[in-house]
């Protein structure tokens, strides 16, 4: 019965020490971690926003007289010169306009005439009169008479010079209107609009109201895009600023920019947007336009606002932060014979994925960037086995990730 008990005892601490032991080497085995070599690079923040392609010089053609469309010589996408007939509204109005006016105009130079023959005879009649008054032969009558039909003839003459500059203005004006029946095309470009059809009536714009715009030419040699940024970022903007412009609607294809305009004040944001939020508007000149890069489609914008080369560079994700002695300092965890190390950093400058860092690191060191339940229990000493990732991987791990370093 003695033998038995010791058996079982036996049995039992055999037990507990293959548990100890397990528990032992199960605690000891290292956390998998991924992490990055430091290495040089490039370091360049940027500020985006999105945008619409659109020409440079945008020309809406509209109707500055009311009438019928008749021809629309041109269609959507075809290219004009500067002078060539774009739109034509029905004449015969205005050229009867023109006919009544020419017809006025002479008639009141017809009676210019007359009032400047009927002023001449006047004079002489006066002229007479004066000298006859004087010589005691007409009464004082007579002379008041020759004098109040002498300022008489003066008096139609300047009323019939009037109403030749009168009919003159109406007769130029009524040219004015019969010329703008015709539409001519202000700038070399491209149809990129037509809103009208041959048939409609072309309504001229008021002080309310804006006209018919028929249709719209475009001068697609200088695409540029229309960006809106937030004010925080507006120190950041510079004119020649290089930028990167994105359009999805082409498989995400790539352009280059300039910046060519920056708006001297800010404004309110469009819908959507914060009330409160003010922003610049900044215009975009595309460098290297294609056929394919056309008006209204939209595109994401990056404007580079600084750029280091050949920096050490971190992850944005690697870097943490702790405060210290009330001052916020930065540092990040590399693996250093398998096991984590804490080592203090100084940030420069920030992209969308990598941190400039200016001091703390010589290059070489193996930082780690995830996973980021790591971080919460991560401590110095803690044993690792590191697995390292490409720039696909980081990319990965930083979206919806946003650090601010300043």
């Amino acid at each position: 019965m003695k033998r038995k008990h010791w058996i079982l005892l036996g049995v039992a601490l055999l037990i507990v020490l293959v548990v100890v032991v397990s528990i032992l080497k199960s605690g000891n085995k290292p956390d998998e971690v991924e992490a990055v070599k430091v290495v040089r690079g490039d370091v360049a923040p940027t500020v985006t926003a999105d945008g619409l392609i659109a020409a440079k010089d945008t020309v809406n053609i509209s109707s500055q007289v009311m009438g019928e469309i008749i021809a629309i010589p041109f269609k959507e996408g075809e290219r004009v010169k500067k002078g060539d007939v774009l739109v034509q509204i029905n004449p015969d109005t205005y050229q009867r306009d023109v006919a009544s006016a020419k017809a006025n105009l002479d008639g009141a130079l017809v009676a210019l005439d007359q009032a400047k023959v009927t002023l001449a005879q006047r004079q002489r009649d006066w002229d007479r009169a004066e000298n006859l008054f004087k010589q005691g032969i007409y009464s004082t009558s007579q002379h008041d008479d020759a004098k109040l039909m002498l300022d008489q003839a003066k008096l139609g003459y300047d009323s019939a010079r009037t109403m030749v500059q009168q009919a003159k203005a109406a007769y130029q004006r009524a040219q004015d209107y019969l010329a703008k029946t015709t539409m001519l095309s202000p700038i070399n470009g491209v149809v990129t609009a037509v809103n009208a059809k041959v048939g409609e009536t072309a309504v001229m714009g008021t002080m309310n109201f804006s006209g018919t715009v028929i249709l719209t030419v475009s001068d697609l040699s200088q695409i540029i895009t229309e960006v809106e940024v937030d004010e925080a970022d507006f120190p950041r903007l510079k004119m020649g600023q290089p930028v990167v412009v994105t359009v999805d609607a082409l498989g995400g294809k790539k352009y280059d920019g300039t910046v060519i305009e920056i708006s001297a004040s800010a404004q309110a944001g469009s819908s959507g947007v914060q009330t409160n939020i003010r922003q610049f508007k900044v215009k975009v000149l595309i460098t290297n336009p294609d056929a394919q890069l056309r008006p209204g489609v939209t595109a994401r914008v990056k404007l580079i606002a600084d750029k280091r080369k050949d920096v050490l560079r971190v992850p944005i994700g690697a870097i943490r932060t702790e405060e210290k002695n009330g001052e916020q300092v930065f540092f990040v965890f590399t693996a250093e014979k398998g096991k984590v190390a804490k080592r203090p950093i100084k940030a420069g400058l920030s992209d969308d994925l990598y941190t400039e860092v200016t001091e703390g690191l010589k290059g070489g060191e193996e930082v780690i960037t995830g996973p980021y339940r790591f971080f919460k229990t991560m401590r110095e000493g803690d044993r690792v086995k590191v697995k390292l990732i490409g720039d696909e991987e980081i990319q990965k791990q930083q979206t919806g990730i946003e650090v601010h370093v300043s």
